[in-house]
């Protein structure tokens, strides 16, 4: 009997470390890729500002105008990445007309934050960037938002929050926080869903105090059935399944268009160099919505 009770209590550590350890992996998430480019490596003058975000988190930003603004374009990187990364993704957008808001997610780059909260607070954050460069940057020019994988799951979420956001580009965005962990957790860490993950995600709620219900984009949907959205995803995308994106588009429904491409989550951007094809679609997309808006 006693050796079965310390099987039990021994097997109840295990699994309270494990799924503190999931947690640690999920709040963690900083910039690892190296962000030594500026606009300015491209010839292109910007600006640096900061934007007060949600919990007194300082967010760092810059804004890169564009000749002829037709719109301004706020853009969300992924996590373990910066506004850096995303600089050559940008600039046929810049040379289309758009100017440019590129930030550092919370707890990424020169961004403060403790945790990386996987849409919550992040979502609050773009938010108050979005109020700041609508008063201080837009001049009356349509808004519109692109993000990737995290980022694009946060550019859904604010836009389904706001009514003067005329089109999202969303790359690779997840579904919800208890979806992408159950897929993170087994897919890359062979830790299973039952019973890791949930307490894992308990862990993730009281140490960041984020509430994993609010970061849903099929909760959201009903609010974006009006806002122009464009899916872009691949059957080769280990870290979002394109089912995730086929799911969004039939719940959003609306002018919700799914783009398919042949390359994986982090190809996607060698894809991008090398044919450019999504970002003339993304360009031709949001430039389609500003002029039904105007």
């Amino acid at each position: 009997m006693l050796d079965l009770f310390f099987i039990l209590f021994c097997a109840g550590i295990a699994l309270i470390i494990t799924s503190y350890i999931c947690c640690l992996l999920i709040t963690r998430y900083r910039t690892f890729t190296v962000q030594s480019q500026t606009p300015k490596e491209f010839g292109i003058e910007y600006d640096d500002f900061t934007v007060k975000g949600a919990d007194n988190t300082k967010i760092s930003c810059w804004f890169i105008p564009a000749q002829d603004c037709k719109a301004v374009m706020i853009v969300s990187h992924g996590v373990a990445d910066g506004k850096s990364g995303l600089l050559h993704c940008v600039l046929p957008f810049i040379k289309s007309g758009f100017s440019v808001v590129m930030y550092d997610l919370r707890h990424h780059g020169e961004s403060t934050g403790d945790f990386c909260t996987l849409g919550y607070y992040e979502t609050k954050d773009l938010l108050l960037i979005t109020d700041y460069v609508k008063e201080k940057l837009a001049n009356g020019k349509p808004l519109c938002y692109w993000g990737f994988s995290l980022g694009a799951t946060v550019s859904m979420l604010a836009a389904a929050k706001r009514k003067d956001i005329v089109g999202v580009v969303a790359r690779s965005p997840f579904e919800n926080i208890r979806n992408v962990v159950k897929h993170y957790a087994w897919k890359f860490y062979h830790m299973p869903y039952l019973p890791v993950v949930p307490i894992a995600l308990k862990f993730f709620e009281w140490k960041t105090g984020a509430k994993i219900n609010e970061v849903d984009v099929y909760k959201a949907a009903g609010n974006l059935k009006n806002t122009p959205v464009l899916l872009i995803g691949s059957e080769n995308d280990r870290q979002v399944p394109l089912k995730w994106l086929e799911n969004m588009r039939d719940k959003i429904g609306g002018s919700t268009e799914l783009l398919v491409g042949p390359y994986g989550h982090v190809e996607i951007f060698e894809a991008m160099d090398s044919d450019g094809v999504d970002i003339e679609r993304a360009i031709s997309f949001l430039s389609e919505t500003i002029t039904n808006n105007t």
